[in-house]
């Protein structure tokens, strides 16, 4: 060793280093908040909705018609806007065993492939929810006030699109965040 190298600071062997944050865009900001109180609003919602309709079941002995449907058409709706949220923060099951045995050039190649197969998939389903949901406009649920269908339908183009543009913003921060953090999986 030379003079020169002894005097170079080094950093422990298990030393964190941490790349530097990206910052999130005002837009992600916007529409994950939004997004996040949708899915809370609709929770809430639903939860009010049984309630009554069990309230008025067992209690007073006059039931709702419209409680069940309604229930799950706002399941249906948090369920595909919340999955946005659950795709950004990684949370989605995930096997990683594989993946996690590569070394780092391997890892970022699976995550491309990761980030253009979800990307295939969702821009699928979109295409396809929103035909569906174009289809069904003229049928109506007598249940629910004479609703069209395309309405609880339309939670499948909209969740689609919702988590395409989650998986753009956590593909921009880059490759190494668009694979799984689930602790559950079998890595």
């Amino acid at each position: 060793m030379t003079a020169n190298a002894a005097s170079l600071p080094t950093l422990p062997p298990n030393a964190d280093i941490s790349l530097p944050e990206i910052p999130d865009l005002a837009i992600e900001k916007i529409i994950t908040r939004a997004t996040g109180a949708a899915v809370i609003a609709l929770v809430g919602a639903m939860v009010v909705v049984i309630w009554i309709s069990v309230y008025t079941r067992y209690v007073s002995a006059e039931p709702i018609s419209w409680g069940e449907q309604v229930a799950k058409y706002l399941m249906i709706w948090a369920a595909f806007l919340g999955s946005s949220l659950a795709l950004r923060e990684g949370a989605h099951i995930s096997v990683n065993m594989l993946v996690d045995m590569l070394p780092a050039k391997g890892r970022k190649f699976c995550a491309v492939c990761v980030i253009l197969m979800n990307l295939t998939f969702l821009g699928v389903c979109m295409y396809y929810g929103t035909v569906f949901a174009y289809n069904v406009r003229e049928h109506i649920d007598p249940l629910v006030g004479n609703i069209s269908l395309s309405l609880p339908y339309s939670a499948i183009p909209v969740g689609c699109a919702l988590m395409i543009l989650q998986l753009l913003f956590v593909a921009r921060k880059g490759v190494d965040n668009a694979l799984s953090k689930d602790t559950a999986s079998l890595s």
